[in-house]
């Protein structure tokens, strides 16, 4: 994406000079903001949501050295803030058990990101949009997300989810149908 190659061209000097603290720095204040607010959509849940993106940031930071390029930098980090929701959600039973970062950096990082991200993710409209969303499932979430919210192309969702595009375009529009169908009853429920 034209928008995003200045970040991944930046990420990937600071890489090829070796620097894989700024390289991860970079890779989480640029794409940090719409991936919390991703994990806040997958979640439904702030403190989760919050507790997710930390390790999503130590991930990213112990992950980057090994990054091979076979995606973009924007899509790997989707696929590893994905990963990191599943196995929150596998976890969630373990009540009590919060991450803990490791890395003092990433943590500082994420810290700055979550601090300036947050307050611009809560408006009225906003809250009428995650209500509506709420009687989706999470992959229906997860697709409108990627899909509309980010604006990725089809075969970046398809890679991150892990579902054929064919697939996935056929959802989507099973879940336009689904949003008409609630916003004409709250409509209804309204008047």
């Amino acid at each position: 994406m034209p928008e995003d190659a200045p970040l991944e061209d930046a990420v990937r000097a600071h890489l090829a000079d070796g620097d894989t603290a700024a390289a991860a720095t970079a890779l989480i204040e640029g794409y940090g903001p719409e991936i919390l607010g991703y994990l806040l959509r997958m979640t439904g849940n702030e403190a989760a949501a919050l507790e997710v993106f930390s390790q999503v940031s130590e991930d990213l930071w112990r992950g980057l050295a090994t990054f091979e390029g076979r995606a973009s930098l924007r899509t790997w980090a989707y696929t590893v803030a994905r990963h990191a929701g599943i196995r929150h959600g596998r976890q969630a039973e373990r009540a009590g058990r919060l991450f803990t970062p490791l890395n003092a950096e990433a943590l500082r990082v994420a810290e700055a990101v979550r601090s300036t991200t947050l307050p611009y993710l809560r408006t009225t409209e906003k809250d009428r949009v995650s209500r509506l969303r709420a009687a989706l499932s999470p992959l229906d979430n997860e697709v409108l997300v990627l899909r509309v919210d980010r604006a990725m192309p089809w075969a970046e969702v398809a890679a991150i989810t892990g579902h054929g595009e064919a697939a996935l375009r056929k959802r989507f529009e099973r879940i336009k149908e689904r949003l008409r169908a609630l916003l004409a009853a709250e409509a209804a429920g309204g008047a």
